[in-house]
């Protein structure tokens, strides 16, 4: 039976490309996309309600019509005849499709499991939905950090060590040409990847210590005889890209720098290729574990004094742990040239983590490996 998926999302685009991440584990590289109704995003008491019951009663307690009268209300397809035309597929099919629910996310997974309710479908969740617990679903992909540590792997479950990714070569590659064609780079040149994201709720800048570690970060290059290939994000504040403005774009140590709050185009993965190292400040857990499904080992930039706090900085600790990334906590305060000693810059292989648990995933479901 052929896999079909439909991805339940919340328009974050980290959660949505987890899920398609997902999706093509399962064996479906084009899969139908609903989004939550933007009152439903918002949360309230009709959501948490709704995820309450789900986590009391179970989905098995909703009839298909009640299901259906759920999915109306609550979920739209990204196109315009999108459901329709799966629906029309399943249709036709006549039971020869083997269908799955995919989210990322709480609010994603609460109409998951409705969706699975109403299209008699099995449902996996990545990360780990607040309050529905894991056996309502058919298969829970769990960050590692999630775990408490020695406990034993429960059933139903794959743990992945990185946000879900997966690096296509091939893409990426033919990127790489052409940012060398546009921007007179040379294939074989020396460079440093730099990806900058921007303080948020859970990793909070403090001071300058951001500046200060891309001010070591430059230095340090020159002596090496590097070149910076640098982006911003969405997330950079203003108070960083001035600072970049007047020390990195006027350098000869940094021939590419983008400001993704003006330019939407996305080079990490021509970066990826490109660069014999990748440095990506630490509140950005998705381009860290990016670089490291590319098979860079990327280096952690601080973004305040005392380390990452929270989950991340348990994420971080334990990618550092698992010698996937360079990351310390600032306990040692040790500056970026001694963190960087005894570290090589050499390229592993690409989507390893992928592929584990892409494995993991289709023996779960008994698909073909």
């Amino acid at each position: 039976m052929q896999p079909r998926c439909v991805i339940v999302s919340d328009g974050k685009r980290g959660h949505e490309n987890q899920s398609r991440v997902l999706a093509r584990m399962l064996g479906d590289e084009s899969p139908l996309l609903m989004l939550l109704r933007q009152r439903y995003r918002e949360g309230g008491l009709s959501e948490a309600l709704l995820r309450l019951s789900l986590a009391l009663r179970g989905p098995g307690t909703l009839s298909k019509r009640r299901a259906a009268r759920l999915v109306a209300r609550w979920l739209e397809p990204e196109t315009k005849y999108g459901f329709r035309d799966f629906a029309n597929e399943v249709a036709t099919a006549q039971g020869g499709l083997r269908l799955f629910t995919v989210s990322t996310g709480t609010p994603p997974a609460t109409l998951s499991l409705v969706l699975a309710r109403m299209l008699g479908a099995e449902s996996v969740v990545n990360m780990t939905p607040s309050l529905l617990p894991r056996r309502h679903f058919s298969l829970s992909i769990v960050p590692a950090h999630d775990l408490p540590a020695g406990e034993a792997v429960p059933p139903g479950v794959v743990v992945t060590r990185l946000a879900l990714g997966y690096h296509d070569a091939a893409a990426a590659e033919f990127m790489a040409g052409q940012l060398c064609l546009e921007r007179q780079l040379e294939r074989d040149g020396r460079y440093w990847g730099v990806a900058i994201g921007g303080p948020s709720a859970a990793c909070p800048w403090a001071g300058d210590r951001v500046l200060d570690e891309l001010a070591a970060l430059h230095g340090l290059a020159r002596g090496e005889g590097a070149q910076l290939l640098v982006t911003t994000s969405r997330r950079t504040p203003p108070h960083c890209l001035g600072w970049l403005r007047s020390h990195y774009l006027a350098s000869p140590q940094v021939p590419y720098f983008l400001n993704a709050a003006e330019d939407p185009f996305n080079p990490l993965p021509a970066l990826y290729e490109l660069c014999e190292r990748i440095f990506v400040t630490g509140d950005s857990y998705s381009m860290i574990c990016e670089a490291v499904h590319a098979g860079h080992r990327p280096v952690v930039l601080r973004t305040r004094v005392g380390g990452v706090p929270g989950k991340l900085g348990r994420a971080l600790a334990a990618l550092a742990e698992a010698g996937l990334a360079v990351y310390d906590d600032d306990s040692a305060e040790r500056e970026l040239p001694e963190r960087l000693s005894g570290t090589t810059p050499m390229r592993g292989e690409p989507n390893v983590e992928y592929r584990r648990v892409a494995a993991a995933v289709r023996a779960h479901f008994g698909l073909p490996l």
